[in-house]
């Protein structure tokens, strides 16, 4: 398991990730069923910061999904916290 990093920083690695065009992993909760989502190996497409969210495409095909940073628990094997 990778240190723990703020999710300021995450918020920009994000926006780096989707610079670069590369792929991140990611855990998150689904808000409505608290159920963990996995994504491995998405794309960042863009993020919207005052909306606190960022979208991911999966590169085999082409699903897009939006996901609420504060959601987000993990991030390239490093826990986040607030």
């Amino acid at each position: 398991m990778n240190k723990p990093i703020h999710i300021a920083e995450m918020r920009k690695q994000l926006d780096i990730a989707a610079i670069r065009k590369q792929l991140v992993n990611l855990k998150c909760w689904k808000l409505k069923t608290g159920d963990i989502i996995e994504y491995k190996g998405w794309l960042v497409k863009s993020g919207h910061w005052r909306g606190g969210t960022h979208r991911l495409i999966n590169p085999n095909n082409r699903q897009i999904r939006e996901v609420r940073d504060v959601c987000i628990f993990e991030f390239m094997g490093a826990e986040i916290y607030m």
